[in-house]
Parts: C-alpha cells; structure tokens; sequence
C-alpha cells in the first residue's frame, strides 16, 4: 500500500499537458492542489494553497518564465520546486541552477521517473527544513549562552570594582584589605 498525501501544484501553459501531468500525479497517490499557466499566478496559487513542492516549467508564455517564478516561490515561500521541461540547452540548465531546483525533469518523462524525482526532492526538501530548524534552534541557544556569559562577566566585572572600593575604604581607615584581586589573563 502506497499512500502519498504530498500536496503538488503544477505550473504548465499548456493545458493538456498540465491536465495529463495531474492525472498522473494523482494515479501516483499525491494530491494535486492547483494548476497555473503562468508565473505570477503560480506565485499567487503556491502563497493562496502552500503546496509541499511545485512542478515548473522553464518556458512560460509570460513575462515572469518558469525560472524566476521558481526563485521567488523559494525566496518569499520556501516552496521547493522541480522543474519539467523540454529545454535542456546548457544556457538554460546554467540559468535554472540559480533557482536552487530539487529536481530536474526533461520531457517527455516516464511516471517512475517523475515519481523517483519527486521523492528524491521532497525527501531533500523535508531534511533542509529539519536542518533550518536545527540551525535556529542552535543559534538561539549560542545567543542564550552569549547572553548569560555577558552577564557573568558583567557581574564579575562589577564585584572587581566593588572589592577595589572596599580595600581602598579599609586602607583609608587604616586597616588591612581584605580583598585579593587577581586579574585572570586570557587563554590563547
């Protein structure tokens, strides 16, 4: 039994295409949530229904192609994105690359493959969360520790200052100090 319950979106201009890529999707277990044709639409779609990943393709029959649309999904939604296309010209592999892509699909595509793909970047995507998270999670404790050893110095600062006064009261009294002060050098 092979449950998937992956949330997709699939921006594709071609409406054949993109409604046989979603029978596909479906047939494979994951929910397709929506379809665009075009860049800022898909944007609006991916921010409207928070997909788990974004099918794209490169060309696009819009200002906003399938690239720049993959870097702002990423950029302002976290949305990680495998493209599908039939380009596969170095320029425009150069050009998709700079949109952090999980996956890479050239038309035409077989169902495994495109589920093996699909997999693959939802795994990564899932692990790059976890990671982000961890990371935060470690920083606010390293801004935690900073904070307490600010304070600890703080207050060992102060004490020094405290037991400097004290002596120079009892030496005006004429009495011994009562204070040692060591000065701690810094290790290297």
């Amino acid at each position: 039994m092979n449950i998937k319950k992956s949330r997709l979106i699939i921006v594709e201009d071609e409406a054949i295409v993109a409604t046989d890529i979603a029978m596909r999707l479906t047939e494979l277990g994951y929910e397709v949530v929506g379809t665009a044709a075009a860049g800022e639409e898909a944007l609006a779609l991916a921010e409207r229904v928070r997909p788990d990943l974004a099918l794209m393709d490169i060309h696009l029959r819009d200002a906003m192609d399938g690239i720049e649309a993959a870097q702002e999904m990423r950029r302002r939604l976290g949305v990680p994105v495998v493209f599908l296309t039939a380009y596969s010209e170095g320029a425009t592999i150069q050009r998709a690359k700079l949109a952090e892509p999980l996956g890479f699909i050239l038309k035409p595509f077989e169902d495994r493959e495109m589920e093996i793909v699909i997999e693959m970047a939802l795994y990564k995507s899932k692990v790059e969360a976890a990671l982000r998270q961890k990371t935060e999670e470690l920083q606010a404790r390293n801004n935690e520790l900073n904070r307490f050893t600010n304070l600890a110095v703080d207050r060992e600062q102060r004490m020094i200052e405290l037991k400097r006064e004290l002596n120079g009261l009892y030496e005006r009294l004429g009495e011994p100090t009562r204070y040692v002060i060591v000065k701690v050098e810094a290790e290297e």
